[in-house]
């Protein structure tokens, strides 16, 4: 697979997988005498998978061949691992400078003004709720609950 493939399939190209790998290697190597522990980069490949797709734990499982539980276990373990090593990679200024320094980002690459941080979102299906069922259904009626990822946004 060529890293167009990857990016496409997967969100990073094979260079940053690799180093993905490598930061993970202490969080999600399983030490076992046996022969069937997933390796480091089956299991950040899961994870990249199933973030990058949204789709359901069974289709993963179908793409690469191993269980449902494992691709939970596995999405789990990895979820973890990158909350973990993200504080050291994502950071927001905390000064006036770095503030408009990233909202001069912002503007150049979107033409977005004064932006400072981004949300983000996705739609989860769930049982239709005993109560305040109106609240749940989404425009194709289906019931939801939002997750959102937030950066904070600070007005300047």
């Amino acid at each position: 697979m060529d890293d167009e493939q990857k990016v496409c399939r997967y969100r990073l190209s094979r260079p940053l997988i690799l180093d993905l790998c490598g930061m993970s290697e202490n969080d999600l190597a399983r030490p076992t005498a046996r022969c069937r522990a997933f390796s480091v980069s089956f299991q950040i490949m899961v994870a990249l998978r199933f973030y990058a797709t949204g789709s359901f734990q069974m289709v993963n499982a179908d793409v690469h061949n191993i269980s449902r539980p494992s691709v939970y276990k596995i999405t789990s373990d990895v979820t973890s691992c990158l909350k973990r090593l993200c504080k050291n990679y994502i950071k927001m200024p905390t000064d006036e400078a770095g503030l408009h320094n990233i909202m001069r980002g912002y503007y150049e690459k979107t033409n977005f003004p004064n932006v400072v941080g981004a949300i983000d979102g996705t739609h989860i299906r769930i049982k239709s709720p005993i109560e305040d069922e109106h609240l749940y259904v989404n425009r194709k009626t289906n019931y939801h609950s939002i997750l959102t990822c937030k950066q904070f946004v600070i007005q300047i």
